[in-house]
Order: C-alpha cells, then structure tokens, then sequence
C-alpha cells in the first residue's frame, strides 16, 4: 500500500498504511453493490430450484444462454437478467424492478417475483400483480438461434409503452 499522501509526501501518522481515495472508492462501492445484489436476488439455499448462471456480453451487444431444459428461473446476476421459461415459452427480464430498480426476488415454490423494497409482485411471465409499481416487469428482446438463448441487452420493452412488443417478446421453446 501506498503510505504517501496525495502531494507525494511521508504519510503524517508515521509511516502507518493510508489508502488511496481510488482504493478505498472502489473497496466502498464494491461492498455496497454486493450488499445490494445479494439480498436482492434470495438467500442461496432460497435459490436451490433455481439456475444462477454468468454470461459474457458479445461485442454485439447480447448474451446467449443454453435453452433452459425446464420450466423456472435462469438467473444472470452479473448482467441482470432473468431467463423464465414457462408454458411452452422463454422470456428475458431485467432483473430490477420497473418501480425504483431494487433487484428482484423470487423463492423458491413461489410463482412471483417480489421486490423487496415497495413489495410489488409480478407473476413469472412479467406481468404485474400489486403493490407499487404501475407497469409489468421490462422484458428484454429475445430471438431463439442455434440452440441458444439470444438476449440483447440493450432493448428493453416496457408493459406500458409498448404492449403489443412486451407481449410478443419470447420466443417458443
């Protein structure tokens, strides 16, 4: 560790260890946003029925993921996207809530997602069930190509500015 100050001179608390403003942010903020993730998405035994999986972004902007071989959740904390496959069908979410971004829940045995903070409720096809939020979950656009899930992250489709696009965003497994 660095024991000089910010001017390049001796450390005034006699040679003891100082950590740099750009270490001590980045250690914060690395903390804060574990804190946040975690508990947003369930505790791990919670998610013991559920698939937590990490993709690498491609150059074109998406994410593939293997078909998932059965009904449930497929959980991409490091992008925040959610895969559900349900009835004969595969939708992708974005993992925040729609109300103020807190990061979605969802329990294992339980057929909703939930936020934690306003306690709104989704079903897991993304439609909005109660609480504070006032639109479905946003679905990102999807496309089923190789034997592979293709999510583009970049296209976000909300339940109340484009309802005939959020509805249609899936694709048949």
């Amino acid at each position: 560790m660095d024991t000089r100050d910010t001017h390049g001179g001796e450390s005034a608390c006699g040679g003891c260890a100082l950590v740099g403003r750009r270490s001590f942010l980045a250690k914060t903020l690395g903390a804060v946003a574990a804190a946040a993730l975690l508990p947003g998405i369930a505790r791990a035994e919670e998610m013991a029925d559920y698939v937590l999986v990490a993709a690498s972004p491609r150059s074109d902007g998406t994410l593939r993921y293997p078909i998932p071989p059965a009904d449930g959740a497929t959980i991409d904390v490091g992008n925040e996207v959610i895969l559900v496959r349900t009835g004969g069908r595969c939708m992708a979410f974005a993992l925040s809530c729609p109300h103020q971004r807190a990061m979605l829940r969802l329990t294992v045995g339980e057929t909703a997602f939930r936020c934690p903070k306003h306690k709104s409720e989704y079903r897991l096809d993304g439609a909005f069930i109660r609480g504070r939020a006032t639109r479905g979950m946003d679905r990102l656009e999807i496309a089923q190509e190789a034997g592979e899930i293709v999510v583009y992250l970049g296209v976000v489709i909300r339940s109340d500015t484009e309802p005939a696009k959020w509805a249609a965003a899936s694709v048949t497994i």
